[in-house]
């Protein structure tokens, strides 16, 4: 076994009489696990919920965007606060079965057991599941300080979700807007990633770097009477629809374009469409929940232009540490205690 690194031992005390949850993330992309310790609360019968520790695959493995769990990240948190009574995974894996066979990609159950695929890293414990979009959503809501508070998810793809939008109050969220595959602004942009020739789901924050350099007024035409319909209501996210499915992407969009230039310009068109959608769900949001405050999450919630673009709309506007997929590990286990709690240095950071 490799040697584990002496800054990821905790110590921390004995953790092996308390109970334990693990939240995980994995089989997909960006694994990640959070270690959690629920007690009582003193001489009473409430439970507190604790997050001891989180961390992401690729901090031990060094492969990017590792969806697989690294063994050294499995020893450390059992070395340093015993194994998991309870595992929470971050979604239902059949209900992403189902989405995976109506888009083609075959029928993936085998792929999906997840208790199988932990028993690789001999965790055998009983398994809860939550929905993808609500860990999320839980991430966002109950790890900022605020009780009533709005929050987006918006990402490629759940188990059918896209995007949502949440209510937060009195410690519980209520979904006001869901949208579903295939209409999904997370898989236009990583399509239009892959159309500039970049690698999706790991070069996107390129393409708002490259959008400063272009002309977005050249194709957004083009765009939105081919690819995005985000032209009527201003308020209402029904009207951001895809024309085309972009799961496979769009490298046959427009092949003439091809010069560095051209790049630099579909880059704009798609930052400037991506962040005209976010406002409308910003202000459909404000409008649905009187909130003063709002919360982002899912991989959209890195985009920091699009985020800058509407926080005139609100007192606050908050997007906690790895708010795509790998923070779900942390929002799993919130979605099921519903308990806020307090991100300080919890996300083990490699040296």
């Amino acid at each position: 076994m490799e040697e584990i690194p002496r800054q990821a031992i905790y110590e921390t005390g004995d953790y092996s009489i308390m109970n334990l949850t693990w939240g995980m993330v994995g089989n997909s992309h960006d694994a990640s696990l959070a270690v959690f310790n629920t007690r009582l609360a003193g001489l009473t019968d409430h439970y507190t919920t604790e997050l001891l520790w989180a961390s992401l695959a690729k901090d031990f493995s060094k492969v990017p965007n590792d969806p697989n769990f690294n063994q050294m990240q499995i020893d450390v948190a059992i070395q340093s606060f015993g194994r998991p009574n309870k595992v929470v995974w971050y979604e239902r894996p059949l209900l992403k079965t189902w989405r995976q066979w109506r888009a083609g990609q075959g029928w993936l159950y085998k792929e999906n057991n997840i208790k199988q695929y932990l028993k690789r890293w001999d965790i055998t414990c009983p398994i809860e599941y939550t929905q993808h979009h609500l860990s999320h959503a839980a991430y966002a809501y109950y790890t900022q300080p605020y009780d009533d508070c709005a929050v987006i998810c918006l990402d490629s793809i759940g188990e059918f979700e896209t995007l949502t939008v949440w209510h937060g109050k009195n410690n519980k969220l209520e979904q006001v807007y869901s949208q579903g595959y295939p209409h999904s602004l997370g898989l236009f942009y990583s399509a239009m990633t892959q159309r500039m020739g970049l690698v999706p789901q790991r070069d996107e924050y390129l393409v708002s770097q490259w959008a400063k350099k272009g002309n977005p007024k050249r194709l957004i035409r083009d765009m939105r009477k081919e690819l995005i319909d985000v032209d009527h209501d201003k308020r209402n996210p029904q009207e951001i629809k895809m024309k085309e499915n972009m799961h496979r992407g769009c490298m046959w969009w427009r092949p003439e374009l091809e010069s560095q230039q051209d790049l630099y310009d579909i880059a704009a068109a798609t930052q400037f469409l991506f962040e005209y959608a976010v406002n409308i769900l910003s202000i459909y949001a404000k409008l649905e929940t009187g909130s003063a405050h709002i919360a982002l999450a899912g991989g959209g919630a890195l985009n920091r232009d699009a985020v800058d673009k509407i926080k005139p709309h609100w007192e606050t506007v908050y997007v906690p540490t790895n708010p795509g997929d790998p923070g779900s590990c942390i929002g799993a286990v919130l979605a099921k205690s519903k308990q806020k709690i307090v991100l300080d240095k919890q996300w083990y950071k490699a040296v």
